[in-house]
């Protein structure tokens, strides 16, 4: 979406005059003219078309989980997906509508975005949670790299025709290839289905009323908000506020933007990865507990990244430290996906979609306020010492989450997870 914006946009100053505070390669100060887009959205407008979305997107996660473990997956993620292929498809004429139209289409996609407990088995949950999760890294990487490329050779409209009109692909793919459980997939082995069903969590079809106040009053599930929280403001502010701080501080061109925007993300997938074979590996040769690698990958996941953005604070004009370090405060996050991410599954498997909808709904607030915090810290303002605050901020949030995950999170199955059939 941001980078469709940057070339369908047209700003109130085309001509915009810095002071390089860092230095510039070429000159002291630089004159940058833009290419005008068709339509002229100023801070504002651009503001609230981006964090639109996450209004849509806080409503299905507070209610998805649950829908989702009374009708199941496969179909609900069917349907999401081709309305939001369909109306990321119809962005382009609802932007030339009016700018009300384009924000509820967006507040529309939001809202058909947002499986595992019943098919990863104890030892490999990490593993197999991390590859699913981790899709997004890849689509992260592939989107900043391409969707330049495609606005800038066929036009901006194109990138919400491609992505919208993939959208058919997945979908059928998916129905291909998901199930809701092993029972019903009809192209696994018998010996397959076994050993997943010796190796997990099954529940009953009845239909389980949720211990909403147990849940409301669960020291871990608090403790697992909280970590939502602070992954969210520091991915969000990261993936959003980057590509602005490299272009205004360190002055990377937009091409190096781009792909140097796009690489973080790719080092967040590969460390994943890396972080969950191991986290599965330990579980099964019993060199750790559950508890033990779930506090310590997320220890990882945000103490690591609170440190490289502190060092960021202070590195000043070092383009070449600073771009490590910021290489490093993203790719570090991929442990997530081996600590709280699934911790869900670890505390009540019963009710984890119910659980991991609402904390995901609810934490999904910092994915517009960690933007919003950071554009009106520099806006107007796009010198170090601003930047410096922003980044601080960032690691203060990242180290009390750590903390507060590693003194309160639980991995032990919760007194309250059971079968209690509703009325």
């Amino acid at each position: 979406m941001s980078e469709a914006m940057v070339n369908y946009t047209a700003i109130p100053h085309t001509n915009i005059t810095t002071a390089e505070e860092c230095g510039h390669p070429e000159a002291a100060v630089s004159e940058v003219t833009q290419k005008d887009g068709e339509f002229v959205w100023d801070e504002k407008i651009q503001s609230l078309v981006s964090v639109s979305f996450f209004w849509g997107y806080i409503i299905t996660q507070l209610i998805g989980g649950r829908i989702a473990e009374r009708f199941g997956t496969r179909y609900m993620f069917a349907v999401a997906q081709m309305t939001a292929g369909l109306v990321t498809i119809c962005l382009p004429v609802l932007a030339r509508a009016g700018t009300e139209y384009f924000v509820a289409g967006r507040i529309l996609l939001g809202l058909a975005q947002p499986l595992v407990a019943k098919w990863a088995p104890t030892g490999e949950r990490s593993s197999i949670s991390t590859f699913i999760f981790s899709g997004a890294q890849i689509g992260t990487v592939l989107g900043i790299t391409f969707s330049g490329l495609i606005a800038d050779f066929l036009g901006w409209e194109a990138v919400f025709y491609i992505q919208g009109s993939l959208a058919a692909v997945v979908v059928g793919m998916w129905l291909y290839v998901v199930y809701d459980s092993p029972e019903l997939h009809p192209r696994i082995s018998a010996k397959e289905k076994d050993y997943i069903r010796s190796s997990t969590f099954t529940s009953s079809s009845k239909t389980l009323a949720v211990p909403w106040m147990s849940i409301a009053t669960s020291i871990p599930c608090w403790a697992l908000l909280v970590a939502t929280l602070g992954n969210n403001w520091a991915f969000y502010m990261l993936i959003t506020q980057l590509p602005i701080y490299m272009k205004t501080i360190l002055h990377f061109d937009m091409k190096s933007n781009a792909l140097l925007s796009a690489l973080p993300y790719l080092v967040m997938w590969i460390l994943s990865l890396l972080v969950a074979q191991f986290a599965d590996l330990t579980a099964r040769r019993g060199w750790a507990t559950t508890n033990v690698i779930r506090k310590t990958a997320n220890t990882i996941a945000k103490l690591g990244p609170a440190l490289c953005l502190l060092m960021v604070s202070f590195t000043g004009c070092d383009r070449l430290s600073t771009l490590v370090l910021l290489v490093m405060a993203v790719g570090l996050q991929g442990a997530v996906f081996s600590g709280f991410l699934i911790n869900h599954l670890d505390v009540a498997p019963y009710f984890s979609g119910t659980i991991y909808g609402i904390i995901s709904g609810l934490a999904s607030v910092n994915s517009w306020l960690a933007p919003l915090v950071v554009a009106s810290l520099t806006e107007a303002q796009q010198t170090v010492a601003q930047w410096r605050i922003a980044f601080l901020l960032c690691s203060s949030i990242l180290v009390i989450d750590a903390f507060v995950f590693l003194l309160f999170g639980s991995t032990e199955r919760q007194p309250w997870d059971k079968e209690q059939e509703t009325n």
